[in-house]
Formats: C-alpha cells, sequence, structure tokens
C-alpha cells in the first residue's frame, strides 16, 4: 500500500483527495508498525544482531521525517537539538524499532496542538511530548508487555517491552519521568 501511495504526486491531487490519501498514509504506517512490533516479539529469540556503526543524528531526522504525517495531523510541532558525530555500534533495525515505538507514543498519547521535542547528545537520546502522561503509579510498569494504561488510544501495549528488551540487549538504559496532564520524557543513555 505505502509504496503505491509514494508513487502518487500529490501536487496533481485536489486538497480534499489529497487528504484522504494523507489518512490511507497514516493508517498504512500504523499497520506496518504493528506488524513489525508483532513480528519482532514472535522472532525476537531467533533474529541475530547485525551491529554497525549508526550515526544517530542522521537516524533520528529519517524517523522525525517518517512520523511527521502523523505529526502533523495532530498540529504537533516538534523541535530537535541534534548534536552531529553521535554514533552507535548497533543493530541498525532494531535501534530503528527502539526509536519508532518512543515517538510513536509521543505522538499518538499528545493532545492536539502539542509539542514533542527531541534531543541528542553524546551517549544521551531524549524525546519528551506536552500529552497526556502518567502517574509515577503507571510509570513503573511502563515496560510491562501487554500493559495499556488508556485504551481509547490503538494498540497492544507491546511497544515499550519492545524498547526494553532492546536497550537491556544493548545496555541501554531507558528512564521514563511523566506527570498527568503534563507529558512524558524518555531518555536513553549509553
Amino acid at each position: 500500500i505505502l509504496s503505491n501511495i509514494e508513487m502518487i504526486d500529490p501536487t496533481q491531487l485536489d486538497p480534499a483527495l489529497l487528504k484522504k490519501i494523507n489518512r490511507i498514509t497514516i493508517a498504512s504506517k500504523t499497520i506496518s508498525n504493528l506488524y513489525d512490533d508483532l513480528t519482532y516479539l514472535i522472532l525476537s529469540h531467533r533474529l541475530s544482531s547485525h551491529d554497525e556503526t549508526v550515526d544517530l543524528k542522521l537516524l533520528l531526522e529519517e524517523r522525525l521525517e517518517y512520523f511527521s504525517l502523523l505529526c502533523e495531523s495532530k498540529k504537533i510541532r516538534v523541535g530537535t537539538c541534534l548534536e552531529a558525530n553521535v554514533v552507535m555500534s548497533i543493530d541498525r533495525k532494531k535501534i530503528t524499532k527502539l526509536l519508532d515505538n518512543i515517538l510513536s507514543n509521543a505522538v499518538k498519547y499528545n493532545h492536539i496542538g502539542g509539542t514533542i521535542d527531541v534531543e541528542l547528545h553524546d551517549k544521551l537520546i531524549r524525546i519528551s511530548d506536552s500529552g497526556r502522561g502518567m502517574d509515577a503509579s503507571k510509570t513503573k510498569h511502563a515496560f510491562d508487555r501487554y500493559v495499556r494504561f488508556d485504551r481509547s488510544v490503538g494498540g497492544f501495549g507491546i511497544g515499550l517491552s519492545i524498547v526494553a528488551a532492546i536497550a537491556k540487549e544493548y545496555g541501554l538504559n531507558v528512564d521514563i519521568e511523566s506527570k498527568r496532564n503534563e507529558g512524558t520524557k524518555v531518555s536513553i543513555s549509553w
């Protein structure tokens, strides 16, 4: 679906049709991410890692572009402070999955007109949002598989458990700070 949509020239569409195409794109990306997450959970014990040196600034810029349509649909402003020359030796697919799950939550649980700030410093990635946030009692269970605190938002509660598994495999520290109705900050350090 996505490859067919990407072949369409948006400059040739009227605004109403473009809006429909954008909705299809968002739905397709959502389904694709869910499929990837479920596949990862099922096959993670059989997947071998292919570590390489990953430029995290370039990867974050790529992932933010991937989520840009979702952000635009919710009128979310994205701010960045990305240092250059920050690299990590890691499997590209796994670090992408880790970042995608955190960014997906930052969009999914954010308010219309909210903000997402992405920072990259030496040995630190921080993704903050102005969304719904969580109480402290819920934050400590955020990485538990199948835990969902808001049933009004789609998903199966597996994203952060995947984040935790990848972080554990690579010795990354993942810290969540969250306040109800103020937002969530996820920090990844190494």
